[in-house]
């Protein structure tokens, strides 16, 4: 095999002479997904436990102890969770103490007037439930210019009185600092930071400069207050599952999943979480960046639909869409994150009646009680109880046989809450139920790639999650995309693509200058600084003298508009280069262009050390064991009818093998799902391509 550069000196299973695993783990809601590869005989164990919710480490621990293999051979452990993006959701963080200008605190109470395209026409909407009370918030003198020049000194007197009412008075277990134009200057937010966790200890710290050093002032300091709201939160779960899988062996490196498709160690995750808000998601959409480069396919959608929800981004030539700015319950965060879209439903989506008319979604049975079908005292009808009543799963052989599921239970569930509302029959509900969640999925994919100008036509779909192999055919009918792919493992993807990232750190700097010949030589000059600055800091934070990969984007935009948009950036780019780049990427994305000045608003770096990575193709241990093919029957979408099938094992499917549908192929977690105007092809690499029959 040949193997990447590591960037860390030398590979650690080499160093050690032991250890050879290296393993992943992501958390849904509603399953725990675990994979464990082999780096000596290049084989995969890939398996699904239950979402533990009321303790999530306890299920990490659980998924650690079941491995067959000594915990101390694991080499390297690398984790995805949406615990933060959760605790934010239901607010669940800790209570947090704002720490500004003088005359300025009320930036994060009054935030933007402008609202999304969705909420604008609401008369119901309401601001979302509050994070920071304005009692705890404080001024504290001294002044920074736009320039970085010392107006007036920091008031340190007065920072040592706002942190202790904040503190003792007001109970706040963290403060966010955010002064003004700490981008051009942080001066002032690192001697508070320092001063603040010198003289209070047990106090979690965050700084808006240190996490984005970009201008507005509302955007920096909500990303520093919600960075404050989960860090007690992450720590104490990175801290709980660092020293289960530690007593159970485990000595090798740990790392967290970032939003924008990297690693960072645990040390970088806790010290800043809000970089791992779209951890979990983030997996999936690495594992097919992946996919796309080894199957060259430029142009992919990505859906990943779990028990809970479907997640979707775009790959465009090769490259993901992310974003340096997300919104979170209506709160911005000024972090690299892909452009991950939640847009429907997923197994254990709950169907009901309102009015008499059917909706799916967005409320979940989760993992507790889960599914009716499941047994667990859930009794709501969900997507998984309709597709077994439609035929599409093997109550026999449900997660590998791990998990047995009833079907006189969905359909008794799907009786009581669709029949007898609706006065139909028990298939035919069942049948609704996909048909309302493929069509409002459908629709709001649509409007993803309405927005970019794009055709769901000229994409490939990549399916994965449990519930991909699944839903993805009746998707990619609904949108008449060519082509639909089922990477190997799909249930478990996003824990292997866990596998398949590379360690990243990003960092950036506002410049706020026209695109110009003089803006280029400064760029050249910040960008010498902002990659010595980074290497500094990365190499401090991993303890490892590395030699990563590097990266520049600059962030612009027409003068005169709010939005930017990223464009790579070299330093040998002259400002004409820069600006047809720029151009270029407006026009691709919105359809026009303008021959009018453009402005650079910031320069950012992305720092990558290349990680080995197994190959798409390599062996499952646990599936070796074909099966037979059975008779079956299933609801064919093509013709609206039971039909007579067959339903085999996805490892008894040899490459070149190509077929008809229908036809239900089954997989550990899950089941793909052909019907009559499609036919399927196993790849070389073991990927399935699923295309429309003419």
């Amino acid at each position: 095999m040949e193997r990447e550069a590591f960037g860390i000196a030398e590979y650690p299973g080499e160093r050690t002479g032991m250890a050879k695993y290296k393993f992943s783990i992501d958390i849904g809601g509603t399953f725990i997904d675990a994979v464990l590869f082999d780096f000596i005989s290049e084989e995969l164990v890939a398996f699904k436990l239950p979402t533990t919710p009321e303790d999530p480490a306890a299920g990490v621990i659980a998924a650690a102890e079941r491995l067959e293999v000594p915990v101390n051979e694991i080499f390297e452990f690398v984790h995805g969770t949406t615990l933060g993006l959760n605790a934010i959701l239901e607010r669940k963080g800790t209570s947090v103490g704002i720490i500004t200008n003088s005359g300025f605190e009320d930036i994060f109470e009054i935030g933007r007037g402008s609202l999304s395209f969705t909420d604008m026409y609401r008369f119901d909407f309401e601001q979302s439930r509050k994070i920071v009370e304005r009692r705890n918030v404080r001024g504290v003198g001294g002044r920074i210019d736009a320039y970085g020049a010392e107006i007036d000194s920091l008031d340190i007197d007065g920072l040592r009185l706002a942190a202790s009412e904040l503190v003792r008075d007001g109970d706040c277990k963290a403060l966010a600092i955010s002064f003004l134009h700490s981008y051009a200057n942080d001066d002032h937010e690192v001697r508070a930071v320092e001063l603040l966790r010198r003289e209070f200890p047990g106090v979690e710290i965050s700084s808006g400069a240190a996490l984005a050093r970009e201008y507005r002032e509302y955007e920096r300091t909500s990303t520093a207050v919600l960075d404050a709201y989960i860090k007690p939160v992450l720590r104490n779960y990175l801290g709980r599952v660092a020293g289960g899988i530690e007593s159970l062996g485990f000595g090798g490196n740990k790392y967290i999943m970032n939003s924008s498709g990297g690693a960072l160690t645990f040390d970088i995750g806790e010290a800043n979480p809000v970089a791992t808000v779209m951890s979990g998601p983030a997996g999936g959409v690495a594992g097919a960046l992946h996919v796309a480069r080894h199957a060259e396919r430029k142009n992919i959608l990505s859906i990943d639909i779990g028990g809970t929800s479907l997640d979707a981004c775009l790959i465009i030539d090769f490259e993901p869409t992310d974003v340096f700015e997300a919104v979170i319950d209506n709160f911005p965060v000024l972090q690299p994150i892909f452009d991950i879209r939640n847009l429907g439903a997923g197994g254990g989506s709950i169907a009901r009646v309102d009015n008499r008319l059917l909706r799916v979604g967005p409320q979940s049975a989760g993992a507790e009680p889960g599914p009716a079908c499941y047994g667990r005292g859930g009794e709501l009808a969900t997507v998984t109880d309709a597709a077994l009543v439609l035929g599409y799963l093997d109550s026999s052989n449900f997660m590998g046989g791990e998990m047995k599921i009833a079907n006189d239970l969905a359909r008794a569930a799907l009786s009581e809450h669709i029949c007898k509302p609706l006065s139909i029959g028990i298939e035919e509900a069942a049948k609704s139920v996909f048909d309302v969640l493929v069509s409002r999925t459908s629709s709001s994919i649509k409007e993803m790639l309405l927005e970019r100008g794009r055709d769901p036509r000229d994409f490939t779909l990549l399916a994965f999650g449990g519930c991909g192999p699944l839903l993805g055919p009746m998707i990619q009918r609904e949108l008449e995309m060519p082509e639909l792919m089922i990477p190997p493992l799909p249930s478990v993807f996003s824990a292997w693509g866990m596998m398949a990232s590379d360690l990243s750190f990003s960092d950036s700097s506002s410049v706020l200058e026209p695109v110009s010949e003089a803006s280029l030589r400064r760029l050249r000059s910040l960008s010498r600084s902002l990659e010595e600055r980074s290497l500094a800091e990365l190499r401090r934070r991993i303890g490892a003298d590395v030699a990563p990969k590097i990266k520049f984007f600059a962030r612009i935009r027409f003068i005169g508009q709010e939005h930017t948009l990223s464009v790579g950036y070299h330093e040998s780019d002259s400002h004409e280069a820069l600006f047809k780049r720029f151009s270029d990427a407006h026009f691709d994305r919105f359809g026009h262009t303008f021959d009018e000045p453009a402005e650079i608003v910031s320069l950012s770096i992305r720092l990558t050390i290349v990680t080995r990575k197994p190959r798409i193709s390599c062996e499952r241990a646990r599936l070796r064991d074909t099966g037979e093919p059975v008779k079956a029957s299933m609801l064919d979408m093509a013709s609206g009818k039971v039909v007579e099938t067959i339903r085999t094992r996805r490892s008894g499917l040899a490459p070149g093998y190509c077929v008809s549908g229908p036809m239900l192929v089954d997989d550990e977690g899950s089941t793909l799902v052909i019907h009559a105007d499609q036919s399927l092809a196993v790849e070389e690499d073991g990927i399935i391509s699923v295309s429309l029959v003419e």
